[in-house]
């Protein structure tokens, strides 16, 4: 499907003829500020939602800790999914005392539904993504943080289990993160198996 023709006139400019090359070129041009437009609208808004999940964790976590341990994390994590159960529940309750057919509420209802179990799958599955509460530097970074967007890319984030935070391991050892270079590790274990 083509993109419709624009008749663009300019100051001291003639007209140009819609199918000329001219035209075409400025037509790319502004439907590319369009496109170039609505990405930068969708970024943002993602970058919203992560400042606002952010700062959710930023007023609910407790600031005495030093250090989360796994279990404190997966507490505040529950605490979060859960944040908007009293809601549910109270539109649910509304629903059996009015004795009505209709749901009154129903697109905040099930738009509540569908994140929980949205955040339930990620918790479970690919994990959730929030602050890294388990490093103890990244833990500093966060608490200091103002809630502004702009500083969101200081802030470590990772993606949290539930599998991996029940199974009590804190973090990943610094052998594990570092990355080796494949030719150095063949070269070590041939030096290893010429040795025995």
């Amino acid at each position: 499907m083509g993109k419709p023709k624009l008749n663009v006139l300019k100051e001291n400019q003639k007209a140009v003829h819609p199918k000329s090359r001219k035209a075409k070129q400025i037509s790319k041009k502004f439907y590319r500020e369009l496109k170039m437009q609505k990405r930068r609208g969708e970024s943002h808004a993602k970058l919203q939602f992560l400042g606002d999940k952010l700062a959710w964790f930023q007023e609910n976590m407790d600031h005495q800790l030093e250090e989360f341990t796994p279990k404190d994390v997966i507490e505040l994590i529950q605490k979060y999914i859960d944040r908007n159960l009293v809601e549910f529940e109270q539109i649910q309750l509304k629903h059996k005392i009015g004795g009505r057919t209709s749901r009154q509420h129903a697109s905040r209802e099930d738009h509540i539904r569908i994140t929980h179990e949205r955040e339930i799958k990620q918790f479970t599955g690919s994990g959730f993504e929030t602050v890294d509460f388990l490093n103890p530097e990244a833990l500093e970074i966060f608490k200091s943080w103002t809630g502004e967007l702009r500083f969101l890319s200081n802030l470590k984030l990772r993606r949290f289990t539930k599998q991996f935070l029940e199974s009590g391991v804190a973090a990943v050892p610094e052998e594990c993160t570092t990355l080796h270079d494949v030719e150095s590790d063949a070269k070590e274990m041939d030096d290893q198996t010429c040795d025995t």
